[in-house]
């Protein structure tokens, strides 16, 4: 993949911390981050004019096979965060994306991730990446 086609696959999402994705500790929960990586992932196939909704209908499923999140500072109820979704690799039937997580106000990072996710059909066996992916 070229500097060109890498700087191409950046997605860019905003989020704001709900109330409710906060502990006793007033700091967003460790859970509520997969739920952001998947909310960014889901824009990254969006902006590419593909969802999971028409994947599924074609009869495709893209299960996470595996994920990684490195937590580097808190962020709490009502701060803004801003999520770089990219690609980091590819194969014939597995795509794996990585996250940067950075607070929209003054940048800091507050967690990097990673997730790889398998192409299969709806019996479970695995499938060629579709066109666009």
């Amino acid at each position: 993949m070229t500097e060109s086609e890498s700087e191409e696959l950046v997605i860019r999402h905003g989020l704001r911390v709900r109330y409710g994705e906060t502990d006793q500790m007033a700091v967003a929960h460790h859970g509520s981050y997969v739920e952001w990586i998947e909310e960014a992932r889901t824009e990254w196939l969006r902006a590419r004019g593909l969802s999971y909704k028409e994947l599924e209908a074609s009869g495709l499923r893209m299960p996470v096979v595996a994920m990684n999140i490195s937590y580097k500072s808190p962020v709490g109820y009502d701060d803004k965060v801003q999520i770089e979704t990219t690609v980091n690799r590819r194969s014939r039937a597995s795509i794996c994306f990585a996250y940067r997580l950075t607070t929209e106000a003054e940048g800091r990072l507050v967690a990097e991730a990673e997730t790889v996710l398998a192409c299969v059909d709806r019996e479970g066996k695995v499938r060629r990446l579709p066109e666009g992916i």
